[in-house]
């Protein structure tokens, strides 16, 4: 085998091993998409403060992609009720201003989004840290607190049913 063809399969296992990594964590996943959202919207107010077209079209292209290939294609609409329902038309409405942000220039309608998307973002680490405490909790009770509520709030545990993750948190 000539040297270039192996470096080629070298990287091809690299990428299938780290793929299979983050697709065995579908939480870690839906983080990492609004992440991706976030930074992409970040990137493109930037490119549109300091002209720059081709990022600021690369940019809101790859937030629309995230939104509608990896964040509203992943909702469970069959079994995540009106939270899910609202979760994609939320994803539908980013991804108008998206657009109206790319043909007008928009710094406005980035920062929309931005402040659309961020909230959920926080609201799904929340209930990953408290699904790990109630978890952990669960496992010790002697460690527990007596009486203990649940660590993520209501909205947040609907969430988990929005996308189907399957989490099973009490109280939910």
């Amino acid at each position: 085998m000539n040297r270039s063809f192996r470096q080629g399969m070298s990287a091809y296992r690299a990428v299938d091993i780290n793929t299979r990594n983050v697709s065995q964590d579908q939480h870690e996943l839906v983080a990492m998409m609004f992440d991706g959202v976030i930074e992409s919207v970040t990137r493109a107010k930037g490119a549109i403060i300091n002209p720059d077209l081709s990022t600021k079209v690369s940019e809101i292209a790859r937030a629309m992609r995230i939104l509608q290939e990896g964040l509203r294609t992943s909702l469970d609409l069959d079994n995540g009720g009106e939270l899910a329902q609202n979760l994609a038309n939320l994803y539908d409405y980013c991804v108008v201003r998206l657009t109206q942000a790319n043909a007008q220039n928009s710094v406005e309608a980035l920062d929309e989004v931005a402040g659309l998307i961020k909230p959920l973002a926080d609201a799904w680490r929340q209930m990953r840290n408290g699904t790990t405490a109630q978890a952990t909790a669960e496992a010790n009770p002697s460690d527990a607190a007596p009486a203990a509520k649940p660590l993520a709030p209501p909205a947040v545990r609907r969430v988990s049913l929005a996308y189907g993750v399957g989490l099973s948190l009490q109280g939910a």
